[in-house]
């Protein structure tokens, strides 16, 4: 005992020899432990290492400010004596807590990742933690201490012409101020600079595996309109992807297939977002859309990828008798697309849509092609901002498929919120589920009380998705989802704790997409398979054939 308080006693010591709070330590030791709790996605010894530093940089910043209001509004301070007392006895329990925090890091984090069929971490995990959580800690620190050492030199260049108290104040703003404009302006911009140029460079590379398509049916061949080289890194494997006919058809039984159609533009492919509409509608009409049984106009993420688990099942499933439509409007990831033109996806998913609307209700109601739209993650947000429902009141869509959406999704939102009382957020059901359906894993869309209206739409989502679930309020409190009964893709030892949830959630968010295949944000063909069996109602499909599709996808 006397050894420990020897320690205890020399480590406040250093702690005052360099101005270390004590109190930060000890707030910064609970924050971090609190961090290392599980979440919706397994993270590496790497991102833990980031978010236990960031997380023990805020408390610590946190006891700063508790610390500077105490002084500030002139409350009695401690004894020196008693401060040592007090702050030796937080420091032994945060120090305990943060001990056994790391002991059931690498348990509960293989737990997690044994729920998602991940091999489990390496035995050097909670030493490479530590270590991160040290680097960056002592980074965000002595930046902290940077910027405090500026305030106070402001302070005293201001401290003869105004009252002391007031003169921190105003140096406190000046430092704020600076620091944001020169972080949002130069260290931001400089950030997003040298990602826009290097997504642009990836977008324009051509893959030599990628040949020109010699099938007249697809866009980017000598007979398309729209060039090959226009059409953006996604654009062209999107193209060159899918299934063959004969494939389509030996699945089938040898019934008699079609050539799936693909239409695609790039943002090379045409001068402006109406110009490359206009484009796609001509290219439609070159290769026969409009007479195909379905269309689907999908709304692709960021980097204009559409994810061919939800793309190829489909062609399958119909006899090829179908045409999918998309038009890329960034080379981004989704994140940056969404930060540097949050308009811009909406808008492009809107004309696109508006363009071809316009076009096929004018053709003859009783033959007609069954018109769809699909959106995936930033794809589904987009494509739900394109969604004028009075103006289909008398020629409506066939159905609506949206994967993984966003938690900004504004019919998402209010579909969640007014969801059936005793529904979970996870999977609410909406009404009697003649117009909205959500499903996940396991496939919950024949549950509904009513059949399905003229116009369809479901939401494919996973509980562990924090792309979906994400909530800023989850910081003050716990999030709906968490206190219904857990999904079966959510762990069970998952808890709730102020701010540090919010912010795993948000390291979440950036890994969602680093798990295998239906979980988080990665979604399997056969969930796809689902949904678009209930949304389209294949001719003479069986449920033996739903079965079949699946196994020839996993």
């Amino acid at each position: 005992m006397i050894l420990v308080k020897n320690k205890i006693q020399k480590l406040f010591f250093l702690l005052d020899r360099y101005r270390i709070s004590a109190l930060g330590i000890c707030l910064g030791l609970l924050f971090f432990s609190a961090s290392m709790t599980p979440s919706l996605i397994p993270r590496s010894a790497l991102v833990q290492g980031v978010l236990g530093g960031i997380v023990m940089a805020l408390g610590y910043l946190l006891a700063i400010i508790m610390i500077g209001t105490w002084r500030y509004i002139q409350l009695p301070n401690f004894t020196n004596s008693l401060r040592k007392a007090i702050s030796g006895l937080l420091f032994l329990v945060s120090f305990s807590i943060f001990l056994l925090a790391l002991f059931n890091l690498r348990g509960s984090q293989n737990e997690l990742r044994a729920l998602m069929t991940m091999k489990p971490l390496e035995a050097n995990h909670e030493v490479v933690v530590v270590g991160v959580v040290f680097v960056s800690f002592l980074t965000l620190f002595l930046l902290g201490r940077f910027i405090a050492t500026i305030t106070i030199f402001l302070r005293n260049r201001i401290h003869g012409r105004v009252q002391p108290r007031l003169s921190l104040v105003i140096s406190l703003l000046l430092v704020t101020t600076i620091s944001w404009n020169l972080g949002n302006g130069v260290i931001a911009r400089t950030i997003l600079n040298t990602a826009d140029d290097a997504f642009r460079e990836v977008d324009s590379r051509i893959d030599i595996e990628l040949p020109v398509p010699s099938d007249n049916l697809r866009s980017g061949s000598t007979s398309s309109l729209i060039p090959w080289e226009t059409l953006g890194a996604q654009g062209r494997k999107f193209i060159a992807g899918g299934r063959s006919i004969e494939e389509i058809s030996e699945f089938n039984g040898s019934k008699p297939a079609k050539k799936p159609i693909r239409v695609y533009a790039g943002l090379n492919s045409g001068k402006n977002i109406k110009e490359r509409a206009n484009l796609v509608l001509e290219e439609m009409k070159r290769v026969g859309v409009f007479d195909r049984s379905f269309i689907v106009i999908v709304t692709p993420t960021g980097t204009g990828w559409i994810d061919p688990a939800a793309v190829d099942p489909f062609e399958i499933m119909h006899l090829g008798d179908t045409a999918i439509v998309g038009m890329q409007y960034s080379y981004l990831m989704s994140p940056l697309a969404l930060l540097v033109e949050p308009d811009l996806v909406p808008e492009s998913a809107k004309i696109l849509f508006d363009t071809i609307y316009k076009y096929w209700r004018q053709l003859p109601d009783n033959s007609r092609s069954r018109l769809y739209l699909y959106g995936l993650s930033l794809g589904s947000y987009g494509s739900e901002k394109a969604l004028s429902p009075l103006k289909m009141v008398d020629n409506p869509i066939s159905g609506i498929l949206w994967s993984g959406p966003t938690f900004m999704n504004p019919i998402w939102n209010n579909l969640t919120k007014n969801r059936n009382p005793g529904s979970s957020a996870w999977l609410p059901q909406i009404d009697d589920g003649r117009l909205a359906r959500f499903t996940n894993q396991q496939n919950t869309l024949d549950k509904a009380v009513s059949a399905c209206s003229r116009m369809r739409l479901v939401y494919l989502q996973y509980a562990s998705d924090p792309i979906t679930f994400f909530e800023v309020a989850s910081a003050f409190r716990p999030p709906e989802w968490m206190a219904d009964d857990r999904a079966p893709d959510v762990f069970v030892k998952l808890r709730w704790y102020p701010l540090i949830t919010m912010l795993q959630q948000a390291v979440d968010m950036l890994i969602a997409t680093e798990v295998p295949k239906g979980f988080g944000h990665v979604f399997s063909a056969e969930h796809y398979i689902n949904a678009w069996f209930a949304l389209t109602d294949p001719k003479d499909w069986q449920v033996e054939d739903t079965e079949r599709l699946k196994n020839s996808f996993r």
